[in-house]
């Protein structure tokens, strides 16, 4: 029955550990699955924002080409001409301003030094400018000169207020019968396009739009250059988008940071981590009840061994116990060469407490005198209830009968000191006999008849005595256990 009990209380046990484990193995595949889920989502989102990118991008460059190839009539005129009166220069540049909201002014300069502007108003301080030699624009226009090709430099800041790209284009007069721009050098035209404006009609600048921007590469340096426009922080995020702008001979590097995470990324998130939570809690519950279970399994055994081995009133051993305890004892007492003694103890004078106090204040004394029994005792020696008021003490280790004679006299006089139970003192004796093995008996059995016997040679006698069997007197009795 043990093993019975022991053995559902194992499996309870390793049920409640595999459904902890269950819980936690779902609970890890709930998250990856969500993980998945989640990148899948990432992954979508960064290819609209790739897409949505390429369409800004493509419109910025188109905005670009569009203001610098705006002039190339203009430019075609003076190369064919080799000059331009201040009046043409005036009416063609006033109709390509109409067209184009993006050009802030346009300006010749024959050998590098403005000499005409349009419109006038508001740029009367760039006439005589000498381009070539300017510490700001310089630059640009050598590279020009090296190049032999437009450039478009900055964006920088205007004097007149906010920012533009620089714009210049040499102008070769072109001679018959001569390639194009390799005549010789007349000047150059320069036209500022509006950055704020640029960026604007190019849909960059949308303070809704899910993307954050930023741009670098002044002068067309591509991506070694400096930024100047957005974050520069942006330039450093692992989940950047990256992207080339063209821009004639040079180049910008164009990034976005998606700025709203993909939709139902939160909720996903948000469903993963409580399907997840609860897979977990409800295997922890159930893991947490088979194991209480197995608990309850396993106290109800112990419920089970004390009642089946113990008395249930005192919770001394029964007869079934002492057997056991016996056989042990005598074993031990076999293979080591020692005696072990039964002392058989009946209470004297217990029956008139029954009878005048009742049997539940004899139950109090009985679970008194089991307490004084259990006192002193060794750990070998066994304490039983075998009948009303009879008790049996065990000794599985003893060097001759003097020393169960001294264990037994202890006894009596442990029992003779009064009992209070509710107030109400009460003075209980003992008689003992007691049988020893080898001496008088080699089975319990015998020993109990023995020690029984000796006991009520006492008793009859006179109460709280103590007995030794008459090794004549359990001749008989070995006869009868042996029969």
């Amino acid at each position: 029955m043990r093993r019975h009990w022991m053995s559902a209380f194992a499996r309870q046990r390793w049920m409640s550990i595999g459904l902890a484990l269950v819980g936690m193995l779902l609970s890890a595949f709930v998250l990856v699955s969500g993980r998945l889920v989640e990148e899948r989502l990432q992954e979508r989102w960064r290819a609209e924002s790739l897409s949505e990118l390429a369409g800004l991008r493509a419109r910025l460059e188109g905005q670009i080409n569009g203001a610098t190839n705006l002039t190339a009539g203009l430019i075609a005129d003076v190369a064919v001409s080799g000059t331009i009166a201040p009046a043409r220069f005036q009416l063609l540049a006033r109709e390509l301003m109409r067209t184009h909201s993006l050009l802030r002014n346009i300006t010749l300069a024959p050998n590098n030094v403005i000499e005409m502007v349009y419109p006038l108003e508001g740029n009367q301080a760039a006439l005589g400018l000498d381009l070539l030699n300017h510490p700001v624009q310089g630059a640009a226009t050598r590279r020009m000169l090296e190049t032999r090709q437009p450039v478009l430099a900055g964006p920088v800041d205007l004097v007149q207020g906010g920012r533009a790209l620089i714009h210049r284009v040499p102008i070769y007069l072109a001679d018959q019968g001569v390639a194009p721009r390799s005549g010789p050098y007349w000047g150059l035209m320069s036209t500022p396009i509006d950055f704020d404006r640029l960026l604007a009609s190019a849909g960059l600048v949308e303070p809704e739009g899910r993307l954050l921007l930023a741009l670098r590469g002044v002068d067309g340096s591509g991506w070694k250059g400096a930024v100047f426009w957005g974050d520069p922080a942006l330039f450093d995020r692992p989940d950047r988008i990256e992207l080339d702008v063209r821009v004639l001979d040079g180049g910008w590097g164009m990034v976005a940071i998606p700025r709203y995470p993909p939709p139902g990324l939160d909720a996903v998130r948000g469903w993963t981590r409580a399907i997840a939570l609860a897979c977990f809690a409800v295997a922890l519950v159930l893991a947490w009840y088979l194991d209480r279970t197995g608990r309850r399994l396993e106290q109800s055994e112990a419920q089970v061994r004390q009642l089946a081995l113990h008395d249930s009133l005192t919770g001394l051993a029964n007869r079934v116990l002492l057997e056991g305890r016996y056989r042990q004892a005598a074993e031990v007492a076999r293979r080591e060469g020692h005696r072990l003694a039964l002392l058989y103890l009946d209470l004297d004078d217990f029956k008139p407490v029954n009878d005048q106090y009742g049997h539940e204040t004899g139950d109090h004394v009985l679970r008194a005198v089991a307490q004084r029994l259990g006192g002193d005792l060794r750990q070998s020696d066994t304490v039983a209830r075998v009948g009303g008021d009879e008790f049996v003490v065990l000794l599985g280790r003893v060097s001759s009968p003097d020393d169960a004679l001294g264990v037994a006299e202890k006894i009596v006089e442990r029992l003779q000191q009064p009992f209070v139970i509710d107030g109400i003192e009460f003075v209980i004796g003992a008689s003992i006999g007691i049988a020893l093995q080898p001496d008088h008996a080699d089975e319990l059995s015998a020993l109990m008849r023995c020690a029984d016997q000796a006991m009520y040679t006492v008793k009859g006698v006179a109460g709280g005595k103590v007995a030794i069997a008459d090794a004549a007197g359990c001749d008989s009795v070995k006869e009868m256990a042996s029969a």
